[in-house]
């Protein structure tokens, strides 16, 4: 099996050095860096014969205890500026009704400051984004008050969310081929 793995790899590296984007894909950050070497590989699809990828991307820095009015425009720049050029080159490449973006996180954030910043918190936001996604819109429920004290907040605005985080995936699992009938096994918390 390593000997299999060693030929796929190598495969891999001799399709992605023959490969080539149909944008000019400056990549300014690491994450775009990562978001370009996907779009690399999703262009060299056929030559691999995929029919699905899952590709896992990550960027760090986001946990802001302190410099939260210093840092956080910046990270959101950073997002911004890497999504936009790779989907820009996933629509290029014809791909982009094909194509499900999803971010998730280990932890949300208190929606109260301590001072410098924002502590550890449970719940969260999420975006799903891809050409057939039809966004915009807040799914489950939103909060009916996001002030201290409100139904949901436990203190210094730690809110408890009603839905387990995985809940925003059955849509794209069930996308992936998953059927109703495996949802459970997938997804034990919902």
């Amino acid at each position: 099996q390593f000997s299999a793995a060693i030929k796929n790899s190598e495969h891999l590296g001799s399709v992605l050095d023959n490969s080539s984007l149909k944008t000019s894909y400056s990549a300014g950050s690491k994450l775009g860096g990562m978001l370009k070497q996907v779009a690399r590989v999703m262009s060299t699809r056929h030559e691999r014969k995929a029919e699905r990828d899952i590709f896992f991307v990550q960027t760090y820095d986001w946990d802001h205890h302190d410099g939260l009015t210093t840092e956080l425009e910046g990270k959101f720049a950073e997002v911004d500026d890497a999504v936009k050029e790779f989907v820009t080159e996933v629509k290029a490449q014809g791909l982009w009704e094909n194509t499900v973006m999803m971010t998730s996180s280990d932890f949300g954030r208190t929606l109260t400051t301590n001072g410098q910043g924002t502590d550890h918190a449970w719940a969260g936001n999420y975006m799903v984004l891809g050409g057939k996604v039809q966004g915009g819109k807040v799914y489950n429920d939103f909060p009916s008050s996001l002030l201290e004290g409100s139904e949901q907040d436990i203190g210094r605005g730690r809110l408890v969310p009603k839905y387990p985080w995985e809940n925003m995936m059955v849509p794209v699992a069930e996308w992936m081929g998953v059927a109703e009938s495996d949802l459970d096994a997938v997804f034990p918390n919902l």
